[in-house]
This record gives structure tokens, C-alpha cells and sequence, in this order.
């Protein structure tokens, strides 16, 4: 009986020190370091504030610092209010490696942060480093280029690059002009497009009712339509190697000049049913414009087209010789080969790329001619009869995925074009005075690099 009394209290003795000792050696709880949600990488722009929030959590519910390593001099950190905050300047462009570190007074948490800080070049920078880079790279050795941008917001951009005559080695400038050649097509179409919307004739009103283009077979059939699209059938006198004969190079041309011609070659084929390119038609629709408003072409244009939008260094050239020369013309060895009244209203005009983008961008823009009037100039008459993708004096390309329309021109070693982009309302445009084989991968490349400034 004794024993067993001795060895209850001895068990229980053993419980209770074993119960103490496990309420003494229980682990404290485990802290956790703190979470940092903050990207691994971010952008800044030279000239453009920058802020970037840096939030910390602790799931402990403890109080967190912040700090950040590596700021570079044009960043600072608010750690109040968790942000980092700064303008970095275009001589900041690079990149920064920053440290991000959290502590909980526990624990701490770091997190690497790279901030490449980058330049965005305005439109005028852009499009200056682009011609010359192009100038330089694509057409090599050719001796100037000039452009133009005309931009949604109104503004009207100039850049040049090379010299801008055979006979001097000074640099061509915003204020020189060019022969537009066919760009020329769409200031004739705009202006017989304004002339439809006065109410002087129909489109679809046959030419011989205003002007009489006597023994032209189908004379009676041709529109103003078909000649604005090319499908009026019409021989092109400007490309027949029977036109400039004789005493071409001293001659002028008359009206009569270039219908009796249109006469003697015939019709191509009939109205509506091909499409043939035609400077003859377009040289036409001049004739027909004259006739209507009792005007010269010249004063025709001015008054309809270039007074009404501001266009104060463009003209039409049926003046122009050797020893009548044009202000402020880009010249080459062919710039007055021949009387322009060969050319007339087919590509006679004269004028500085600002100009022409300025007018381009109010014609397509459709702050010149009515919304039906804009939808006719770019409807594709010639690719619905076989032929180009061509509207009324409008060229219709969709090139490099960007649908854009407008005009080349080449005429007596100018080359020239406009390109309107409907979607960026923009419209961009081109010119120099001497050929160059890969003279339209600079064309594409300054309209894809422009367009992809938006």
C-alpha cells in the first residue's frame, strides 16, 4: 500500500514539470518581410514629368520604411507618399538602375528597378532627321529634296536637305519652288469639282456641250468624269513620241494646238469602257475651265484656287523661258526645256512643297470641297474598268498597310508627290529637281516614318 501511495505523486509530479516545460518553450510567431508591388521596368520622357508609385504591404500589419538606392539627379523619392517623382532632361537619355528596399524594422525586402529614360523627338525633329538620313542612305548623290508635312492640328512643317541648283552650291530652302507636274492634276480637279458645285456644268455632262472638240469620234459621249478618271479613252500627247517634233523647244502651244492633235490620233478606245493615263484629257478640262468662266487658266486657278486658300508661292506656268525664268525656282539643265503651254493644266504648276501640302490637306481634309464632291474625287473609277487604282485626279495606293491617296509628277527631271493619309489626316509631300533611281523608297520611307510619328 505504501509504495503505491509513493508512486501517484511522483506521476503527477512528472505531468505537471511536463506540462510547464512545453508552456515555456513555445516558439515565437514567424515574421514576414515585407511585399514591394513596384514593375521591373518603367519609361520616362525627356521634358515630360514622371511618376511612378511604389506600394508596400506587410501582412504582420507592421510598420513599413521605404528608401530607395541609385536616384539618379533629376529623381527624387517621396516616401510619404510612396512615389517617385521627376523631369529628366534629353541629356538624361539612358538607363538607370535603381534599388528599391522595404523594411519592417525586422525584415527588409529589396526589388531592382530600371528606368530607361528616353527622348521624343517632336514632329519637326522627326521629320528632319528622317529626310536627311534618307537623303543620305537611300538616294545617295541625288542634289536636293524637299518636303512638307501639313498635320491634323494645322500645323505646316518644312525640311530640306542638299543643294537646290546644278549651277550653285547654296542649300535649298523651304521658300524654293518646283515644278508639280502631274501633282498638278489635283489642283485641275479641284478646280472643275468647285466649278460643278457652282453649278457652270454636270460630271457626267458631256465636254463637246461647253467645248467643241469637232471630229474626235465619240466627241459626244466623252464626260468630265471620264477625262477626271482617265477612262475618257483619250491619247496622252505629252508621251507620244510624235508630239515634241519640229521646233518644239521654242514653240507655244494653243488649245486648238492640242485638240487638233487629240483629232488626228484618235480615240484609244470607247469612253467608260478602259482606262488609259491622259495628259490630253487633263490638258482639256483646262480648256473647258477657260472657256466656262470667260478666264486665262491662270487667273482661273488663282481666283477658284489659290487666293481662297492662301497659296502665295504658287503659280501657273504659261509665262515661263530662258529669259523669263520663275522666281525662286529649284532649277536643273532641263527646268525651262520647253513651253509649258504644252502642258497646261496637265501639270503646269508651280509651287513650293508648304504650299502644296497646305493645299492637299484642305482638298482631301474636306475644308475645301463639299463631302460629295470628296467622295467622287476618291472613288476608284480606273481600277472598276481594268485599269490604275484612280480616282479624279487622285491616285488611290495602299502602301505599307497605310491607305493614302493623291499624285505623283515627273516632268523635265522634277519629281514631285503628294500623299494625303485620311486616317491620321495628314498630309505629306515631296519634291526635287533631280531623277534618282530609288527616288520613291525615300518617298515610302519618310510616309511610313511620319505616319508612324502618331
Amino acid at each position: 500500500m505504501s509504495s503505491f501511495l509513493r508512486f501517484i505523486p511522483l506521476a503527477f509530479l512528472a505531468t505537471s514539470l511536463l506540462s510547464t516545460c512545453a508552456k515555456e518553450t513555445v516558439a515565437p510567431p514567424v515574421n514576414h518581410p515585407p511585399e514591394i508591388n513596384a514593375p521591373a521596368q518603367a519609361t520616362a520622357y525627356a521634358d515630360s514629368s514622371f511618376v511612378l508609385s511604389i506600394l508596400v504591404g506587410d501582412v504582420d500589419g507592421d510598420e513599413v520604411m521605404v528608401s530607395v538606392e541609385g536616384l539618379p539627379g533629376w529623381l527624387s523619392f517621396d516616401a510619404a507618399a510612396g512615389k517617385l517623382r521627376g523631369i529628366p532632361s534629353r541629356q538624361d537619355e539612358g538607363n538607370y538602375e535603381l534599388t528599391i528596399i522595404a523594411d519592417d524594422g525586422k525584415d527588409q525586402r529589396s526589388q531592382k528597378l530600371t528606368i530607361r529614360v528616353g527622348v521624343l523627338l517632336s514632329l519637326q525633329e522627326k521629320l528632319d532627321m528622317e529626310l536627311l538620313q534618307h537623303f543620305s542612305l537611300t538616294t545617295t548623290g541625288i542634289m536636293g529634296v524637299s518636303a512638307a508635312v501639313a498635320t491634323p492640328d494645322g500645323q505646316l512643317l518644312a525640311s530640306t536637305a542638299g543643294k537646290h541648283s546644278y549651277f550653285s552650291d547654296a542649300p535649298v530652302n523651304a521658300g524654293h519652288r518646283y515644278r508639280m507636274a502631274s501633282v498638278s492634276k489635283i489642283f485641275t480637279a479641284a478646280l472643275i469639282l468647285r466649278l460643278v458645285e457652282e453649278g457652270y456644268f454636270g460630271l457626267d455632262d458631256p465636254v463637246q456641250d461647253y467645248l467643241a472638240i469637232d471630229g474626235l469620234q465619240y466627241s459626244q459621249a466623252i464626260t468630265i468624269r471620264q477625262m477626271l478618271s482617265h477612262t475618257a479613252g483619250l491619247v496622252d500627247h505629252l508621251n507620244s513620241s510624235d508630239f515634241f517634233t519640229g521646233n518644239w523647244m521654242t514653240r507655244t502651244w494653243t488649245n486648238e494646238d492640242i485638240i487638233d492633235y487629240a483629232v488626228q490620233r484618235g480615240m484609244l478606245f470607247e469612253p467608260g469602257t478602259a482606262y488609259a493615263y491622259s495628259n490630253t484629257g487633263f490638258y482639256l478640262l483646262g480648256a473647258l475651265a477657260e472657256k466656262v468662266t470667260g478666264l486665262p487658266l491662270s487667273q482661273a486657278f488663282k481666283q477658284w484656287i489659290f487666293q481662297p486658300l492662301g497659296l502665295d508661292q504658287t503659280l501657273y506656268d504659261d509665262f515661263s523661258t530662258r529669259s523669263n525664268k520663275i522666281e525662286n525656282l529649284a532649277e536643273n539643265i532641263r527646268a525651262y526645256e520647253y513651253h509649258l503651254s504644252a502642258v497646261g493644266a496637265a501639270g503646269a504648276i508651280v509651287s513650293t512643297p508648304t504650299d502644296v501640302a497646305k493645299f492637299g490637306r484642305a482638298v482631301y481634309g474636306g475644308q475645301f470641297l463639299s463631302q460629295a464632291s470628296l467622295e467622287q474625287m476618291t472613288a476608284d473609277y480606273g481600277f472598276a474598268v481594268g485599269g490604275d487604282h484612280y480616282g479624279l485626279g487622285t491616285r488611290l495606293w495602299d502602301d505599307h498597310g497605310i491607305i493614302h491617296h493623291g499624285h505623283t509628277g515627273a516632268l523635265m527631271d522634277y519629281r514631285t508627290i503628294l500623299m494625303y493619309v485620311p486616317a491620321k489626316g495628314l498630309c505629306i509631300v515631296l519634291a526635287t529637281n533631280d531623277p534618282h533611281s530609288r527616288w520613291f523608297d525615300l518617298v515610302n520611307g519618310l510616309l511610313v516614318d511620319i505616319v508612324q510619328f502618331y
